[in-house]
């Protein structure tokens, strides 16, 4: 059995679907935030889309925020998400006295909603203190296995895409294909698609 996906977007009249990414600055969360934005209303047309980052101090390792909204009708909020959909996390060592609590991440999510985590663990806190759905990925397993380096941002997007079922990946994967290749060597590329493929592939519901 495959993983079971999270309630996928229905695309319903004045329907807002909202996912809000927490890492670290390096960590690519605001380019496969974008890269998602343009992908979705490039295939879905009737779809409008948003992307836009929250920094705190601008330097390599803060901690950043990093916001994507989707609508049948024109996005007017250009304001924080306060009730995201989706929760992803590509790191976990952002939990800490100086940084995060899980109050911070898991803060306006419903019990209906989900999150997505970069982890290699079995189990963590989350499933403890949340009672929506919880996912994980090795994302930094798979991204220094297959592009050499701790960046785990296309592996979540991978999984995210799975869960969330907000476009099928044969429609996503060549469109991906094309974004990365605007700023990326196709050696590189390829890492990354195959990064993404097993982000997708290796999800699983805890």
């Amino acid at each position: 059995m495959g993983v079971p996906l999270a309630r996928p977007y229905a695309f319903l009249p004045f329907s807002m679907y909202e996912i809000r990414w927490h890492s670290r600055a390096g960590q690519g969360a605001i380019t496969v935030a974008n890269a998602l934005c343009e992908i979705i209303a490039h295939e879905k047309l009737e779809i409008f889309s948003q992307s836009f980052p929250d920094f705190g101090a601008e330097k390599k390792g803060a901690a950043v925020v990093v916001f994507n909204r989707f609508s049948e009708e024109p996005i007017e909020e250009n304001y924080h998400i306060e009730h995201p959909n989706v929760v992803v996390f590509l790191d976990t060592s952002l939990i800490n006295e100086a940084e995060l609590s899980y109050e911070d991440i898991l803060k306006g999510l419903e019990e209906n909603g989900n999150i997505l985590l970069n982890t290699s663990q079995e189990k963590t806190q989350f499933s403890e203190k949340f009672s929506g759905t919880v996912f994980h990925v090795p994302g930094t397993v798979i991204a220094t296995q297959e592009i050499g380096r701790n960046i785990p941002n296309v592996p979540l997007l991978g999984a995210l895409l799975k869960i969330t079922n907000l476009l099928s990946i044969e429609k996503f994967l060549p469109a991906l294909e094309k974004y990365l290749l605007e700023s990326l060597p196709p050696k590189v590329v390829a890492g990354n698609l195959r990064a993404f493929q097993r982000g997708y592939d290796e999800v699983r519901k805890v």
